[in-house]
C-alpha cells in the first residue's frame, strides 16, 4: 500500500521513470541478444559449422557488446535527470506545505526532524525512484521473455526456471514487516540525532552560559549510540535477507542447467542446447540481482517516504496569506468582528469574541498583560491563524502584500546591509535604500565610514546590535510597501530616545503616505503618542482610547501604567 501511495506522490516524475524503464528494457534486450548470439556461436563451433554461417551471430554479438556500454551510460543520464527533477519537485512540495502550515502548524515535528526529512529523506528517495521502481518492471518483463525462451528450448527446463524465478522475489518478503519496523526505528534514531544536533547548535550560547554543554554532549552521545544500535540491527537482518536472495540467484541458473544436463542424459534435449540454457538461464535471474541491490539502496527512501506522506497529509489549520477583502469600510485598514481563535492543540481560546476596527493612516497600539492575546491579534491580521468563528477583513494592498510584520527578534541574513534590504526590494536603488534606513532611524548604518550599504552584517546579523537589527528589519518592511505595518515589540531593544524618534519618523510616513501602523508593545512609553490604544485582556478588547484618557479611566491600562511607573515587570 505504501508503494502505491508513493507512486501517487511521484506523479510529476512518471514520464522520467517510464523513460528509465524503457532504457532498462533496452539493456535487457541487448543482454538477451548477446546471450543468444553467444550460445549460437558456441553451439555452431561445436557442431563444426562454417564461418559464413556464424557471421550473423557474430555480428549480433559485436553489436550488443558495442551498444551495451552506450545504453548503460544512457541509463545513468536518465536516472540522474529523473533524480534531479524528483528532488526539486519533492522539496518544492515540502516547502509549499511548510508555508501552508504556517508557524503554528506541524509543531509536533521538530525543526531538525523536518530538516532531515527535507534534505536526507528526499535524498534517500533517489535510488528508490530512479533505480528500484523502473527495475521492477524491467525484471518482470525480462523474466517473462527469458523464461519463454527456455520453454521454447525445453518445457521442463522452462518450468523449473519459472518456479525458481517466482520464489526469488517472494521469499525475502517474509522479512518485509520486520525490515519495515527496523527501518522506521533507524530513521527515527537518525532524525532524532539530527534534531538534537540542530537544537544544540542553535542554543550553543545558552548551553555555554548555563554550563550545560557537558550534559548536552552526553545526551548527543546517547542519541548517537541509539542510531548505531538501530543501524547495526537493520544491517544484521538485511544481511540475512541478502544472503538468502544471493543463494537463490545462484541456485536458479544452476538448477536450470542441472535439469538441462539431466534432460540431455535422457536424450530429451540436444547437448548443444546447454549453451543456450546456461546463458539465458543467467539472464533470467540477472534482473533479480539488480532489483535486490536497488531495493537495499532505496529502502531508506521507503521509510522516509512514509514520513513525507504523513507530513504532506498534515491538515492545514491556517493560511500564510493575509485575508484581503474588497468590502472593507471606507477609511478602515483592518476590521475584526466577533473572532474566536484557538491555537492548534491548545485547550483554551486565545481570542474570544474579539471585535475591533483600525482606521487607515493611523498609529494604533495594542497593549495588555502577558498572555492576554496581543500577538494573537497580529497573527489573525497576518492570516497565520484562521479564526474558528468571525470575520477578518484587511485593506487591499493594490498589488502589494497588504500586511508586513516586524517582530521582536527579526531574522537578519548573512551578507551585507544592501543584500538584506534587496531581499525585499531587489530593484530599489541606493537612494531608496538609504531613505528606508533613514525612515527607520537607521541612517547611520549606511555611513560610508562604516562601509556604507556594502558593510557586512555578520552571520545572522551578529555584527549589529539588537536595536540595529530591529531597525534594519523595519527598513526592510517599509521597502515592501504594504499599507499596514505591524510592529510586534519591534522597538524593544531601543533606548527611550531612539524609540521616540523612530515612532515620530513612522508617524510622518503615516501622515504623508497613508501608512497604517499597528504597534504591539509591553513598554508603554512606546505608544504614548498613538492615535488609539486598544487594551486586550483575556482575548477581548476591554478598553480603548488615548493614553491620558485610559490612565484617567482607572481600568486595566491604568493598572499597567502604574505597574510600569513603579518598575514592576509585566
Amino acid at each position: 500500500m505504501i508503494h502505491l501511495q508513493l507512486l501517487r506522490l511521484l506523479r510529476p516524475v512518471w514520464a522520467g521513470m517510464l523513460l528509465a524503464t524503457l532504457v532498462g528494457l533496452a539493456l535487457s534486450a541487448l543482454a538477451i541478444a548477446q546471450a543468444l548470439a553467444t550460445a549460437l556461436l558456441f553451439s555452431g563451433i561445436v557442431d563444426g559449422l562454417s564461418l559464413s554461417v556464424l557471421v550473423g551471430p557474430f555480428a549480433v554479438l559485436a553489436a550488443a557488446l558495442l551498444l551495451r556500454p552506450a545504453a548503460t551510460a544512457g541509463r545513468e543520464l536518465v536516472a540522474h535527470g529523473v533524480a534531479s527533477r524528483m528532488k526539486r519537485v519533492m522539496r518544492e512540495k515540502f516547502l509549499e506545505k511548510d508555508e501552508a502550515l504556517g508557524p503554528f502548524g506541524g509543531q509536533d515535528v521538530r525543526l531538525g526532524e523536518r530538516h532531515a526529512l527535507l534534505v536526507d529523506g528526499i535524498e534517500n528517495l533517489e535510488p528508490y525512484v530512479t533505480r528500484y521502481l523502473p527495475q521492477v518492471i524491467v525484471t518482470i518483463i525480462t523474466a517473462v521473455v527469458t523464461v519463454s525462451l527456455l520453454f521454447s528450448i525445453d518445457p521442463v527446463v522452462g518450468a523449473v526456471a519459472a518456479g525458481t524465478a517466482v520464489v526469488v522475489p517472494l521469499v525475502p518478503r517474509l522479512w518485509d514487516r520486520v525490515l519495515r519496523g527496523r527501518g522506521d526505528e533507524h530513521w527515527s534514531a537518525y532524525s532524532q540525532l539530527h534534531a538534537d544536533v540542530v537544537d544544540s547548535m542553535r542554543g550553543m550560547e545558552t548551553l555555554k552560559l548555563l554550563g550545560a554543554e557537558q550534559r548536552r554532549r552526553a545526551e548527543l552521545g546517547r542519541s548517537g549510540d541509539s542510531l548505531l544500535r538501530s543501524t547495526l540491527s537493520q544491517l544484521r537482518l538485511s544481511l540475512v535477507e541478502s544472503g538468502l536472495t544471493g543463494f537463490l540467484l545462484v541456485a536458479g541458473p544452476a538448477l536450470a542447467l542441472g535439469v538441462a544436463v539431466a534432460r540431455v542424459g535422457s536424450g530429451a534435449l540436444e547437448p548443444a542446447a546447454l549453451f543456450a540454457v546456461a546463458l539465458i538461464g543467467f539472464e533470467v535471474f540477472r534482473p533479480f540481482r539488480d532489483l535486490s541491490n536497488h531495493w537495499h539502496a532505496g529502502y531508506l527512501g521507503v521509510t522516509a517516504g512514509t514520513r513525507l506522506l504523513a507530513y504532506f497529509n498534515t491538515p492545514v489549520l491556517g493560511s500564510a496569506i493575509s485575508p484581503v477583502s474588497d468590502d472593507v469600510p471606507a477609511g478602515t485598514a483592518v476590521e475584526i468582528h466577533n473572532v474566536r481563535v484557538r491555537y492548534p492543540g491548545a485547550d483554551e481560546t486565545a481570542l474570544d469574541g474579539l471585535t475591533l476596527r483600525i482606521p487607515r493612516a493611523t498609529v494604533t497600539a495594542i497593549v495588555g498583560g502577558s498572555g492576554s492575546g496581543k500577538s494573537t491579534v497580529a497573527n489573525v491580521i497576518l492570516g497565520l491563524l484562521t479564526p474558528d468563528e468571525g470575520r477578518v477583513a484587511v485593506v487591499d494592498g493594490q498589488g502589494r502584500p497588504p500586511v508586513s510584520l516586524v517582530s521582536q527578534d527579526p531574522v537578519i541574513f548573512s551578507g551585507t546591509l544592501r543584500e538584506n534590504l534587496a531581499v525585499i526590494a531587489p530593484d530599489a536603488d541606493d537612494v531608496q535604500l538609504r531613505e528606508a534606513l533613514a525612515l527607520a532611524e537607521a541612517g547611520e548604518l549606511a555611513d560610508p565610514a562604516r562601509g556604507g550599504l556594502d558593510a557586512p552584517v555578520g552571520d545572522g546579523g551578529g555584527l549589529l546590535s539588537g536595536g540595529q537589527r530591529q531597525r534594519v528589519a523595519i527598513a526592510r518592511a517599509l521597502l515592501r510597501g504594504s499599507p499596514v505595518l505591524i510592529l510586534d515589540e519591534a522597538s524593544s531593544a531601543l533606548d527611550v530616545r531612539r524609540e521616540h524618534d523612530l515612532l515620530e519618523s513612522l508617524r510622518r510616513s503615516v501622515a504623508e503616505g497613508g501608512l497604517t501602523v499597528i504597534v504591539i508593545a509591553h513598554r508603554l512609553s512606546a505608544i504614548r503618542e498613538a492615535d488609539d490604544i486598544l487594551v486586550v485582556d483575556d482575548g477581548r478588547i476591554v478598553e480603548h482610547g488615548t493614553y491620558d484618557d485610559l490612565v484617567l479611566a482607572g481600568g486595566v491600562f491604568a493598572r499597567l501604567h502604574a505597574a510600569q511607573s513603579q518598575g514592576v515587570a509585566q
